[in-house]
C-alpha cells in the first residue's frame, strides 16, 4: 500500500505529462507558437541592445564588470526577458477563459475538490455528470498555463544566471546586487511550480475523467406527481 502511494505521483505526474503533450499542438499551433518564439527574439536583441548601451554607460563611470562579463551578463538578462516576452504573447482567441459551470451546489463543488487531494476517494456515481461537465474547458486552460509558465521559468533563469555572472565578476558585490538573485530565484520556484502543479492536475484530471466514465450515467430525478396529471396551477379560473 505504501509503495503504490510513493509510485501515484509518478504515475500521476507521467499522465499529466501525456495529455499536456496531445493537447498542446490542438492549442496552440505552429503560426502561435513561432509567433512567440519571433515576438520573444525581437524582445530578446532589443533588450540586448539596451543592456550593451547600459553596460557602455556604466563602463564609463565606475569599469567594475570587465567587458567580456559584461556581454554575457547582456546576453543572459536579455535571453530571460525574451523568454518572458514570448510568454506574454496571447496564444488563443480573443476573449478566451474558463466558463462559469452552472448547475453545481457548492457541496457538490467541495466533494469535487477531494477527489484531487492526495489519497482522493472513488468517484461516486451521484458526482459522475459533475466530474465531466467543464472538464475539456478546465483542460485546456491547464495545458496554456503549462505553455507559458515553460518561458516564464527559462526567462527567470537566464535573468538569474546573468545577475550571478555579474556578481561574481563584479568587484563592488554590494548587498543590493546579491540580494536580487535570492528574490528571483524565488520567482523560478513559483513559476515552476506553477507549471508542475499544472501537468499534476492534468494527470489527476485524466484519472477522474477515466473513473467517471466508467460509472453508468444517473438517471434523471423522477417527476413528482402522477405521470397523466396534467402540469401547471390546480386552481380553477372562474367560469370553469
Amino acid at each position: 500500500m505504501t509503495e503504490a502511494r510513493e509510485q501515484e505521483p509518478r504515475t500521476v505526474f507521467r499522465a499529466g505529462w501525456q495529455v499536456y503533450r496531445e493537447r498542446l499542438p490542438e492549442l496552440v499551433d505552429r503560426r502561435h507558437h513561432r509567433r512567440a518564439v519571433r515576438v520573444g527574439i525581437v524582445v530578446a536583441v532589443v533588450a540586448f541592445a539596451g543592456l550593451l548601451l547600459l553596460g557602455a554607460f556604466v563602463e564609463r563611470l565606475d569599469g567594475a564588470v570587465p567587458v567580456a562579463a559584461g556581454v554575457v551578463v547582456a546576453l543572459l538578462v536579455a535571453a530571460g526577458i525574451g523568454c518572458v516576452g514570448a510568454a506574454l504573447t496571447p496564444i488563443g482567441p480573443r476573449g478566451w477563459s474558463l466558463p462559469p459551470v452552472p448547475g453545481i451546489g457548492w457541496r457538490t463543488q467541495e466533494a469535487i475538490a477531494r477527489y484531487f487531494r492526495r489519497n482522493p476517494p472513488p468517484v461516486a456515481p451521484e458526482h459522475r455528470d459533475a466530474v465531466l461537465q467543464g472538464m475539456p474547458a478546465t483542460r485546456d486552460l491547464l495545458v496554456r498555463a503549462a505553455y507559458r509558465s515553460l518561458f516564464l521559468t527559462g526567462g527567470w533563469i537566464g535573468i538569474v544566471l546573468g545577475t550571478l555572472v555579474f556578481d561574481v565578476a563584479s568587484s563592488v558585490g554590494s548587498d543590493t546586487v546579491i540580494l536580487f538573485p535570492g528574490v528571483w530565484l524565488f520567482s523560478i520556484v513559483i513559476t515552476s511550480g506553477t507549471g508542475v502543479i499544472g501537468i499534476r492536475t492534468l494527470g489527476r484530471q485524466e484519472q477522474l475523467r477515466v473513473e467517471a466514465e466508467a460509472l453508468p450515467p444517473v438517471p434523471p430525478a423522477p417527476r413528482r406527481g402522477r405521470p397523466d396529471s396534467p402540469s401547471g396551477s390546480k386552481l380553477a379560473l372562474p367560469g370553469e
